[in-house]
């Protein structure tokens, strides 16, 4: 379903977990519009205030939910990475810049999937 090169999502593993129907999939559409601001909001809440296990949490379940907008494929190593150094509470400054990638890329899904 991703034909334009400059788009960040890719429908298609949802359209194929739908099985045809366009109800389930504008339903995970509308769920990831209003749950992705608050998650991605969450997190750097958690980088802000320097809360390793908030960090970790807020990527874990991220990364559970990018598969069906297909943004996984752009943001899934700085998902994996930014929890595996908040696990270890490691390195701050690097989980900052993943998340700079991170938000970029969250927030051109979101507008992408209202249109």
């Amino acid at each position: 379903m991703n034909t334009d090169s400059n788009k960040v999502t890719n429908l298609d593993y949802l359209a194929e977990l739908s099985k045809g129907s366009m109800q389930f999939v504008n339903e995970m559409i509308e769920i990831f519009l209003v749950e992705s601001p608050l998650e991605l909001s969450l997190l750097e809440k958690g980088i802000l205030e320097k809360n390793f296990d908030l960090v970790r949490a807020s990527a874990h379940k991220m990364r559970s939910t990018i598969p069906f907008v297909g943004i996984d494929k752009i943001i899934m190593a700085e998902m994996i990475e930014m929890e595996r150094l908040a696990a270890i509470r490691s390195d701050f400054p690097q989980i900052e810049l993943l998340f700079v990638k991170v938000k970029d890329v969250y927030l051109k899904a979101i507008e992408e999937l209202k249109q």
